[in-house]
């Protein structure tokens, strides 16, 4: 089959949610079929990064994205009825680029990441179209204005309930939509009970991540791309009313918060005793051998928390919200800990840094669970199943 890949980012290297799903997907799909990848670039270094795509893909073709030109083009149609998203990702060349694909290759399928890409194709009949939306930014955006009180909130709300309409309207345009959590696919359907809707997880990388002998040592960890709202909040969120009370009982406790592009209120973090904000780290595994816990104190959000899957898959022992773990079918008490207040969550850490047999037993669970349900190779396979269904029905 010869399929249209279309990616809002870079797919490598796979250092974040959206990236590590794409290029996953792809290096599975690419195994037996065609693929042609299209994607934005912001400097020549991922233009490096995406030709290592051609390893394995057809083709690669890739547009250069332009941040302040792009800026420009959303406040140019703030009055528009359109997620601002919309237009902040439009660009002339990447419809260009797409269109003179179509009229070269004869593609059997495309396959849409996320509905800021859907628009270079939503309108295009055919072809089957499959749409990854991934998680439901209309619920991840409504869930961060009830929290962010900055001066974006306003903004944040409106944007909110434009996303929520188009989100609907985008996916009804294509053949099938794919989510990656159960509770994002309830949310879009409580709005069109019609919408033709999957759930195929994202997963982990299993042969990557994997348990070690190293000695861990009391610190705990959060990692995560560290400019994402639902990220700061947590870390902010935890300092603030959660690792006080640890402290209290371990004071020599450390709190590393390692991933890129750290918030400026994150890197004030940096100042503070028993706090390391690493910024942008080439491997994090070290981090989790070291790792006595990992806290992931999500309130914000939506989709499924790719570092949990992360850390289950290291061997360690995760304490997170109901918001973190929704989306996973983990059981709390066996493969990971829940907690929705600041003591509870504090007292579950409190225990695992305090019983090293509650360690093993917590996070050998955790790995026995993501063996089971996300591996790559399965997702794929459920991903194509999708891709037949379509095909034949457009036949």
């Amino acid at each position: 089959m010869k399929i249209l890949f279309l990616s809002l980012r870079c797919p490598y290297p796979p250092q974040r949610g959206d990236r590590i799903r794409n290029y996953h997907f792809i290096k599975q799909l690419a195994q037996r079929h065609a693929l042609t990848v299209v994607s934005f670039v912001e400097s020549d270094q991922e233009i490096d990064h995406i030709k290592q795509m051609a390893a394995f893909c057809d083709r690669v073709e890739w547009v250069r994205f332009h941040r302040i030109r792009s800026g420009f083009n959303a406040l140019l149609h703030s009055l528009s009825r359109q997620p601002l998203q919309l237009h902040y990702w439009y660009a002339s060349r990447m419809q260009q680029t797409i269109n003179k694909l179509l009229d070269e290759v004869g593609f059997d399928l495309i396959h849409v990441h996320l509905f800021r890409m859907a628009q270079y194709v939503s309108c295009l009949s055919g072809i089957p179209k499959m749409l990854d939306l991934c998680d439901s930014m209309a619920l991840n955006l409504h869930r961060r204005a009830a929290l962010d009180r900055s001066l974006k909130w306003p903004l944040i709300k409106l944007e909110a309930h434009r996303v929520r309409q188009y989100e609907i309207e985008t996916v009804n345009a294509f053949d099938w939509g794919t989510v990656a959590a159960a509770f994002d696919r309830d949310y879009l359907i409580q709005q069109d009970e019609n919408l033709r809707l999957s759930v195929i997880p994202t997963g982990v990388d299993l042969e990557y991540f994997q348990p070690t002998s190293a000695e861990y040592q009391p610190h705990l960890l959060f990692t995560g791309t560290m400019s994402y709202f639902p990220n700061w909040d947590a870390v902010l969120y935890f300092y603030r009313e959660i690792f006080p009370l640890i402290q209290s009982t371990y004071p020599e406790t450390v709190f590393y918060i390692v991933g890129n592009q750290p918030a400026a209120p994150i890197k004030r973090l940096a100042n503070r005793s028993k706090v390391v904000v690493t910024g942008y780290v080439s491997d994090v595994r070290p981090y989790f051998d070291q790792a006595a816990v990992f806290v992931s104190p999500m309130r914000s959000g939506s989709g499924i928390q790719v570092k949990n899957l992360e850390a289950m898959a290291m061997g360690v022992p995760v304490v997170t919200t109901s918001i973190g773990a929704l989306g996973l079918e983990a059981k709390s008490g066996r493969d990971l800990l829940i907690a929705d207040t600041p003591k509870e969550f504090a007292n579950h850490v409190i225990n695992l840094i305090g019983s090293r047999e509650r360690r093993q037993e917590i996070g050998e669970a955790g790995r026995q669970f993501v063996e089971g349900r996300y591996n790559w190779p399965l997702l794929a396979q459920r991903l194509e199943a999708i891709y037949s269904q379509i095909c034949n029905e457009t036949e």
